[in-house]
């Protein structure tokens, strides 16, 4: 039986501890296995244990890992620094290290500088989530036909690999290898920038002195671009102070469109405006027509690929001495 710790019971933690503990052990790569759970608030963890998230509760992050196999943190991203520090004192040797965090590069840096040497870390992104947080709105579907980002560098072990990959197939999404650096280039226009948006659509509006007036004229529109806004503050505070490279390159681009299109606005300069929105209803359409969050070429396989079972047993904690 494999044991996976999940440090971190918030949304994505639990979702992912109840997808695991829903899979059939006959169907999924990882076989057998038993999920224990550990968060630095009691309460999230006995919530997390009654939404049946976790097979067994840690009362410390050195307990929830000392027999794991593969450790998953889901806490906020600036809290994981800390998490590797203490994981440095207290992973099993050959154990696997992974995370779930929004940003990669940052995160990538930290398991090279706090992990030791003796366990192997592959970073991991699911492409999915939703505006509220905590355990009571985890979902164990969360997760199914979702991307999920896997960043990995030439000196990580393939058998580590092939675990997460496991991991990620089991709970029903897409492996998706990406390098660190890119994948935060890539999402921070397609994931930062519209929390962003939501952010600053709300703020423009709530901070009006009109905004009692307003609220009550607020419809869909509204309701569907500022749903970003009513996400987790820290962790959307964490997310974008370690992506600044990237997001700012996006900011730039958005303040150019801004005011470009205010221009032509004041100008009442019909068939630019006209143009504007033509083409981005028509690179929209075309986006959702190609099937969001296949891979190229993805929807010409029959199945997908599996990972063999034996290949995930190689590296795992040496039999212990009676």
């Amino acid at each position: 039986m494999i044991r996976i710790a999940i440090i971190g019971l918030g949304l994505i933690g639990a979702s992912l501890g109840m997808a695991l503990r829903n899979a059939d052990p006959k169907e999924s790569p990882l076989g057998p296995l038993e999920v224990i759970g550990f968060d630095r608030e009691p309460r999230v963890i006995r919530e997390a244990r009654g939404r049946l998230a976790i097979d067994r509760e840690a009362r410390t992050l050195a307990e929830a890992v000392r027999e794991a196999q593969m450790v998953v943190v889901a806490t906020p991203v600036r809290a994981m620094q800390e998490v590797f520090r203490e994981l440095a004192t207290s992973v099993p040797a050959g154990a696997v290290v992974t995370d779930v965090a929004s940003t990669k590069a940052q995160v990538y840096r930290w398991a090279v500088e706090l992990l030791p040497r003796t366990v192997s870390f592959v970073g991991g992104h699911p492409m999915a989530g939703r505006e509220k947080s905590g355990p009571a709105a985890a979902d164990p579907d969360l997760f199914r036909e979702a991307i999920y980002c896997l960043t990995t560098t030439g000196d990580t072990a393939p058998q580590a690999v092939e675990a997460v990959e496991a991991l990620v197939r089991a709970v029903g999404a897409k492996p998706y290898y990406i390098d660190p650096e890119e994948h935060d280039a890539y999402v921070a226009g397609i994931s930062h920038l519209p929390l962003l948006l939501s952010v600053g659509l709300v703020t423009a509006t709530g901070t009006s002195p009109a905004w009692k007036e307003m609220a009550p004229l607020a419809a869909t529109g509204f309701r569907d671009v500022s749903r970003l806004a009513s996400g987790d503050p820290q962790m959307q505070r964490d997310i974008l102070l370690t992506n600044p490279h990237g997001l700012s390159r996006w900011i730039d681009e958005l303040i150019r469109f801004l005011v470009t299109v205010r221009e032509q606005i004041n100008a009442g300069d019909v068939a630019a405006i006209e143009q504007m929105l033509q083409q981005a209803k028509a690179t929209r359409d075309a986006w959702l027509e190609s099937k969001p969050h296949l891979r190229p070429g993805e929807a010409d396989f029959h199945a997908m690929p599996t990972v063999e079972r034996p290949s995930l047993l190689g590296f795992r904690l040496p039999k212990r001495e009676k």
